[in-house]
């Protein structure tokens, strides 16, 4: 315990962070007053400072779900058990969601997107995301790791997205209408297959997206048998109750290098990853195809590399409460830039809440 003592006493007073946690979440629960909370205008207004700041762990100024739970208005598809479960530590998985029947037109259509791409990258290339190409190869390799944009492109999986057992479940955690933020595909391919080091989608979307407050959730649609082996989701539950700002500055080019090899930007340092592991232990979302992950979009999370004969997919779909829509985002890379439509949405078209079928 010598490193968790020692970070106490470098981290500014971590413990007293999780008595203002508590603190906060009980008042938001019982006055809801952080649903009305508004997008900052300026750095000096915003809770979530990242991004060139010393500050490494920041306390939550917002629930996690957003109704208080067991109210007789919290109406959808989870239990109490599920909501509370979310709650606590940040994620919950639904079993067998899906049949294989709903699974095949989505896994067929993944498949045939799959080889129509990795058919046309010639072998000199080494294609990642950019403004105008929503893909991205594992390194020197051919073979698929990401497809951004999926709901934009993708009929199969633009159904799916707005399917009534997530969309509905979503609804029930942000108590709000939601549209899709961000869609993707991730192949963790057998063999090639690479991990995502420990991170948190919200620094990113909050510095670069401007998504101001984290009332949003990703629901991940297993596409395959995911297995710890085979590197599955790993997150650290409870680590939703804290935001990890980013010390550097963002820098231009970064989302070609980010999206393909390494994680610079939500990613909390050594010692403070180490002390949320030893605090709260690190969780395997493993499952099979049909079932759903649901993790709010704070939570630490990241996989390490499919070094098994078997691929893994997984189709990923953010979704963000229409209150919560994208504001001109305080950290960008260049004055004025904006991350492109299949990484961030705000085409009018798509921001406008989902109704389910």
């Amino acid at each position: 315990m010598a490193c968790v003592q020692r970070f106490f006493v470098q981290g500014s007073a971590f413990k007293s962070y999780l008595k203002k946690i508590c603190l906060v979440q009980r008042c938001c629960q019982q006055t809801r007053l952080m649903s009305t909370l508004s997008a900052p205008k300026t750095i000096e207004e915003d809770p979530y400072k990242t991004r060139s700041t010393t500050a490494e762990v920041v306390p939550r100024v917002c629930p996690v779900v957003w109704r208080p739970i067991g109210s007789s208005e919290q109406n959808g598809p989870l239990t109490t058990q599920q909501l509370s479960e979310y709650d606590k530590k940040g994620y919950t998985i639904l079993r067998n969601v899906f049949s294989k029947e709903e699974m095949k037109p989505v896994i067929d259509e993944v498949n045939k997107a799959k080889h129509n791409i990795e058919s046309n990258v010639r072998d000199e290339e080494d294609p990642t995301i950019t403004v105008s190409n929503p893909f991205s190869t594992e390194p020197k390799s051919g073979k698929l790791r990401s497809l951004f944009g999926a709901h934009l492109h993708y009929k199969a999986m633009e159904k799916m997205s707005r399917n009534k057992k997530i969309v509905c479940a979503a609804k029930q955690i942000l108590d709000d209408d939601v549209y899709i933020h961000q869609s993707r595909v991730n192949f963790h391919q057998a063999f090639v297959g690479t991990g995502h080091n420990f991170h948190i989608d919200f620094e990113i979307f909050h510095a670069e997206d401007g998504m101001f407050n984290m009332r949003a959730l990703t629901a991940i649609v297993l596409l395959s048998r995911n297995t710890e082996a085979m590197g599955s989701l790993m997150v650290i539950p409870g680590t939703q109750n804290y935001f990890f700002p980013t010390k550097m500055e963002t820098s231009e080019g970064h989302l070609a290098k980010s999206s393909k090899y390494h994680l610079e930007y939500g990613v909390p340092s050594k010692d403070v990853l180490l002390e949320m592991a030893d605090r709260y232990g690190i969780d395997y979302c493993t499952g099979e195809v049909g079932d759903v992950v649901l993790f709010d979009i704070n939570l630490l999370h990241g996989n390490h590399s499919n070094l098994t004969p078997w691929d893994r997919f997984n189709y990923f779909i953010v979704y963000n409460s229409i209150a919560n829509k994208l504001v001109q985002p305080l950290y960008p890379s260049a004055p004025g830039y904006i991350r492109p439509e299949h990484m961030a949405s705000r085409d009018p078209k798509w921001v406008t809440a989902i109704q389910p079928h």
